[in-house]
């Protein structure tokens, strides 16, 4: 409203005498500053006129840029807190595997005696066991 008023004969029939209103490119600037979370900054940069200057919208960029930096970061921690909270719960759910050897249990790959666990649960012989972060009966 402020950068393209209506045109007086829009207003209906006032009695008053009323001047044909101009563009108020200060106005417009200050609802920019004072409400730029609200609004869409493409948006609203596009209805400037396109001579108006960097440093006149320098401080509604400049927070824009806080706000979005700040949203950013908020982001991340969430981010890191989810991961976190997913890393706990899966502990908690690999902790809960449990895997008794006993004499009796046998290597499921030469079918000796036991010896050593794989992280997704086989047990292996000893010496079955070459390379302990690839299981050889899974891969």
């Amino acid at each position: 409203m402020y950068l393209s008023p209506p045109d007086v004969h829009c207003l209906g029939p006032i009695k008053m005498e009323l001047a044909e209103p101009q563009a108020n490119l200060q106005a417009a600037l200050q609802v920019l500053e004072l409400h730029h979370s609200k609004l869409n900054t493409t948006k609203a940069i596009n209805l400037l006129p396109a001579n108006t200057q960097i440093r006149e919208i320098r401080v509604f960029l400049e927070s824009v840029l806080e706000e979005r930096a700040q949203r950013k970061r908020f982001d991340q921690v969430l981010k890191s807190l989810l991961q976190a909270e997913f890393l706990r719960e899966e502990r908690i759910f690999h902790q809960q595997v449990k895997c008794v050897i006993t004499e009796e249990k046998t290597c499921r790959v030469c079918k000796k005696k036991m010896g050593n666990r794989y992280p997704n649960g086989v047990v292996v012989h000893y010496f079955c066991c070459k390379d302990r972060s690839a299981c050889p009966i899974n891969h």
